[in-house]
This record gives C-alpha cells, sequence and structure tokens, in this order.
C-alpha cells in the first residue's frame, strides 16, 4: 500500500493532467452538438468494425466443426437417396404378390452407407497420383473401397492404417472403371493417360455408339461403385487402336486441384459378393 502511495504522488502530475483532459473532452463533447455527432459516429464505427472482426473470427474458427457437421449430413442423405433408389428399382420390377411381401418388409437394409472423410494430402507428381484422407481402418474404412465427391466419382481406396488411407484418384494410370453414357447402355472402359489432369479417357465402345460433346458419363456395373455415379461429360472424340470400337474425351466432374471432402462408400454386400465369386474362380 506504502509503494501504492508513493507511486501517486510522484506521478501525481501527470494523473491530473490526464484528469484534466478527460474532463476537457466531457465539457467539449456533453455541450457542443456537433462533436457529441462526431464522437457518436466514430464510436459507430469503431464499434461496428470491431464487431465485423469478432464475427468473422468466430465464423473463421467455427468453419471446420461445421464444415464436418456439414459433410456428415451429406453422408446421410447420400445413404438415404441410395436406399430410396433402391427402393423403388425393386418395386419398379416386383410383380403383385412380391410387391406385397416387399411393402410388407420393414427390415430393408440399403447396400451402400457413405462414410465422410477430409483430404489431408494430394500428390499430383508425375503420373503416380495418390489422395490421403483422415480416415481409416478405425472408421470401418477397407481397401476396395469407392471413393466420389459431391461432383462424382474421385478413386479408390488402395492401401489403409488406423486413421488414414490412401486413394488411386481416377487421374492415374493404375484406374479402371467401367463407364457408359447416360443415355446408352453399351459400356466402355474407363482409364486416364497421364496428359490432363482434368480429362479421362473412355475406349472399347461400340463402333455404332453415338455420343456428342457435353453427354453425361456414368458409372456402370461395377463391384466398387453404385450405377449411375455421375463422371463427367464427353469432351471430344479420342484415339481408337481397333476400327471395330470408338473411343472419347470426357471432362472430369471431380475437380482434383480444389478437392477438399470426399465420402468413402461402404458396400455392406461387398465381402458376400467377393467370397461368393472367389468360390467360382477356384
Amino acid at each position: 500500500m506504502r509503494n501504492l502511495f508513493n507511486f501517486i504522488i510522484r506521478n501525481s502530475h501527470w494523473l491530473v493532467a490526464i484528469l484534466l483532459v478527460a474532463f476537457s473532452f466531457y465539457l467539449v463533447f456533453a455541450h457542443n452538438s456537433y462533436q457529441r455527432s462526431v464522437y457518436l459516429t466514430s464510436a459507430n464505427r469503431v464499434t461496428g468494425w470491431f464487431y465485423t472482426v469478432s464475427g468473422n473470427l468466430s465464423s473463421f474458427l467455427l468453419l471446420k466443426k461445421n464444415n464436418r457437421e456439414l459433410l456428415e449430413r451429406n453422408a446421410q442423405l447420400e445413404q438415404e437417396l441410395y436406399a430410396w433408389k433402391a427402393e423403388r428399382d425393386s418395386l419398379d420390377r416386383a410383380d403383385t404378390p412380391s410387391l406385397e411381401a416387399f411393402v410388407a418388409d420393414s427390415l430393408f437394409l440399403p447396400q451402400f452407407g457413405f462414410i465422410p472423410a477430409e483430404v489431408v494430402n494430394l500428390s499430383f507428381s508425375g503420373v503416380n497420383n495418390f489422395i490421403t484422407i483422415n480416415k481409416g481402418s478405425k472408421q470401418r474404412v477397407k481397401p476396395d473401397m469407392g471413393v466420389i465427391s459431391h461432383r462424382g466419382v474421385v478413386g479408390v481406396v488402395s492401401h489403409v492404417s488406423a486413421n488414414f488411407a490412401v486413394v488411386i484418384p481416377v487421374i492415374n494410370p493404375k484406374f479402371r472403371l467401367s463407364a457408359r453414357l447416360k443415355h446408352s447402355e453399351n459400356n466402355g472402359s474407363l482409364s486416364w493417360d497421364g496428359r490432363n489432369i482434368r480429362e479421362a479417357q473412355v475406349q472399347e465402345l461400340p463402333r455404332h455408339e453415338s455420343f456428342r460433346e457435353g453427354d453425361t458419363v456414368m458409372t456402370s456395373f461395377s463391384r466398387i461403385f453404385p450405377k449411375n455415379l455421375i463422371i463427367g461429360t464427353v469432351s471430344g472424340r479420342g484415339e481408337s487402336a481397333d476400327d471395330n470400337f470408338v473411343s472419347f474425351n470426357l471432362q472430369l466432374a471431380t475437380d482434383f486441384y480444389t478437392l477438399q471432402d470426399v465420402l468413402v462408400i461402404e458396400d455392406r454386400f461387398f465381402e458376400e459378393q467377393k467370397a461368393l465369386e472367389t468360390m467360382m474362380q477356384r
């Protein structure tokens, strides 16, 4: 306490000056309308700036959390969508007795589920491109699972650790997928020639297949991807080594330069189908 008194006594002239200046400002702004309006305008401007900065900072800090919640919600909606499509297709194919039995069955299990994940690394060096995501075996991710974005096909899970997985993307020469034009039932083979990161190629289509620029290209039969997932759009005629077949280039729907969030496709019937097909190959 003695030190405090000594400090006040030593700096009393400064404290008195500060008090007088503050009192002078009070008199100026309290009894002059123009100065008061300037003060209020400036104060409001500073306060507004402070709240704007504070709000932007809060939004930035919550962005990652909100993005994760949106991705999880997107995964749930994708699962509901494919469940609805599968149910609709089953109803379209069913006759009356089986239709009644199907409707009465409340234990309908959709084939596909979706695991949301974030991209933590993208490697575009050379042609052996790969993507690393932040979900692994602890989150039920396994090799040979398909990966998609909100725009289209991304790739296939190759290697998995406890908390991470490496994905072989469409833009890798090792990637192969059966594809078809939206208006056709003829299947071709999707691959990447290593030239343009935004384009891939569809080959081995019948010679009579007709297509034009802008036509939608979708997944066909696959043990990894559901049918009718968007891959991209036709961007031009390609080169074919066999006169009996035609090929075309397609612009990929997924933009790998800006890819941040993905969904890993969990096929609940994958192991059953794989085991059955393995038995037939013995």
